[in-house]
C-alpha cells in the first residue's frame, strides 16, 4: 500500500463508515449549515483530512466532518459503489 492508499484507510476508519454508506445526520457541529438533525444521505467521498463529502437526500452536496457532526449509519457501502 502506498502513502496516498495508507492516508485513505486511516480516514476511512476514524470516520467508521466507507464510499456507499447511507448516514443519518444526529448533530452538525458547523456554524451556519444548511444540515437539520435527521437528515439522511450517502457517503459519496472521504478525503484525507477525514471529511464526508455527502450527497443528502435534500438535494444537494456538502461535507461533514466526523468531530464535529454526529451521525450514524444506516447502511454499509460496497467498494465501487456509485
Amino acid at each position: 500500500m502506498d502513502a496516498a492508499g495508507a492516508r485513505a484507510l486511516a480516514a476511512r476508519i476514524r470516520a467508521g463508515v466507507r464510499v456507499g454508506t447511507t448516514i443519518e445526520l444526529l448533530s452538525d457541529g458547523a456554524a451556519g449549515s444548511r444540515l437539520q438533525p435527521g437528515d439522511c444521505g450517502i457517503v459519496r467521498d472521504l478525503k484525507q483530512d477525514g471529511h464526508l463529502v455527502v450527497l443528502w437526500d435534500r438535494g444537494f452536496i456538502a461535507e461533514i466532518h466526523p468531530s464535529l457532526a454526529d451521525y450514524r449509519p444506516l447502511t454499509i457501502g460496497t467498494a465501487g459503489a456509485p
